[in-house]
């Protein structure tokens, strides 16, 4: 009779434990489907929150930390590495390959091997442009996905786009020396020009892409000849030839009706396409580094004569005012800038300064380890061998 009782009794804890234990299971049900119904009406995306439970080996864990981010995020390789911003993510191109990068979580939003032999970016909003310089290929892609990949008939020189999306291109010519082309994102071609008077070094769309510059290169009397082009894109002649001074132009940039012509030891500005201002006089200036701000205004750092580490770091306005300037000491290497901030790489720091005033705002110290910086907002991304790391330049 004791054995039957205890046999019972076994039975009503077993019964218990059991109705417990499905309890539990269809409580937890409940709450997953609660948070599916919730995140199906916030329109969340099941796969990013997937990612924030996924550790670097694949594994999906509960106990992940939400508020983990993958910086430093490594690298394929550790030179000739171009970091930029691009429509608020970061840019990555390397001898291999091109990431978009999420600046958060250092989340690989979008990359791929591109091949090139000898790869030169330029960016515009959400496009980026990748040319292989001295060959025939070059593509075009967004943040997402590729645009196109195309295959040219000359080989390319250099290249520009507009944050539409279209593109300019340079390239030797068999006709003439060189061509320039317009494309649109669908290749259809809106534009081309061919030049004999000289090599193409560098060439510039505006934001609109409604017009183009270009600087062509001649020898004569054993002297390099510099000439400035401007075209309005739809016309078949240039507005302007323009003769520039003893230079070596490192980069046009449009802003607005404005075209920046720097070089490495002069700074114009073009007006309308066809007047030039003098910012500042030819041989007057040593050219250290240069940025522009994502408003696309000029920040330059230089000196008085080459190897001088007594450096001036200068705000250069689209009309060519030249008002905020501060000193700077030591030998920079890298600056970079945001639309209120820049930073200054030298050897031994990353200094900021605030764009408004160029007071500064903030300084630390770093090796020779680090190869370039790239300011986004407060925050200075760090390129450092094979790493991107990040440092909040507002604390």
């Amino acid at each position: 009779m004791a054995g039957n009782q205890r046999e019972m009794h076994k039975k009503e804890l077993k019964a218990k434990k059991d109705k417990r234990n499905k309890t539990i299971v269809w409580i937890v049900i409940a709450v997953i489907v609660a948070i599916l119904i919730v995140m199906k009406v916030c329109e969340i995306n099941i796969n990013t929150v997937k990612e924030h439970f996924t550790d670097s080996n694949g594994k999906f864990s509960l106990s992940q930390d939400i508020n983990k981010n993958n910086f430093p995020y490594n690298l394929d390789s550790s030179q000739n590495v171009v970091v930029k911003n691009v429509n608020n993510k970061l840019g990555i191109l390397t001898p291999s390959s091109f990431t978009v990068l999420d600046t958060k979580k250092a989340v690989a939003k979008y990359t791929f091997d591109h091949g090139y032999s000898n790869p030169v970016i330029k960016t515009s909003g959400i496009y980026s442009l990748i040319v292989d310089q001295g060959s025939t290929k070059l593509r075009l892609d967004n943040t997402s996905e590729n645009v196109y990949e195309n295959e040219l008939s000359g080989n390319i020189l250099c290249g520009d786009v507009a944050k539409n999306g279209n593109t300019v291109v340079a390239t030797l010519s068999g006709d003439k020396l060189c061509n320039v082309s317009v494309y649109n994102k669908s290749l259809d071609k809106k534009m081309s020009y061919d030049l004999d008077y000289g090599y193409i070094v560098d060439i510039a769309i505006n934001n609109s892409a409604s017009k183009i510059a270009f600087v062509a290169v001649n020898s004569k009397n054993a002297q390099l000849k510099a000439k400035l082009y401007t075209m309005n894109i739809g016309t078949d002649k240039p507005k302007a030839e323009i003769d520039l001074p003893n230079c070596n132009v490192l980069n046009l940039k449009y802003n607005s009706d404005n075209l920046y012509v720097v070089a490495d030891n002069f700074v114009g500005i073009v007006s309308n396409q066809k007047k030039l201002k003098t910012v500042f006089e030819c041989g007057k200036i040593n050219t250290v580094c240069y940025n522009f701000t994502p408003n696309d205004e000029l920040v330059l750092a230089y000196n008085d004569y080459n190897n001088s580490t007594e450096n001036k770091l200068v705000r250069v306005r689209a009309g060519g005012n030249t008002k905020s300037e501060t000193k700077v000491s030591g030998n920079i290497r890298y600056i970079s800038a945001s639309s209120s901030t820049v930073s200054v790489l030298t050897n031994s720091n990353i200094i900021t300064y605030s764009l408004g005033n160029m007071k500064e705002k903030k300084k630390i110290s770093v090796d020779d380890s680090v190869k370039s910086i790239c300011q986004m907002g407060s925050t200075v991304f760090v390129h450092r061998q094979s790493l991107i790391d990040k440092s909040e330049s507002g604390k």
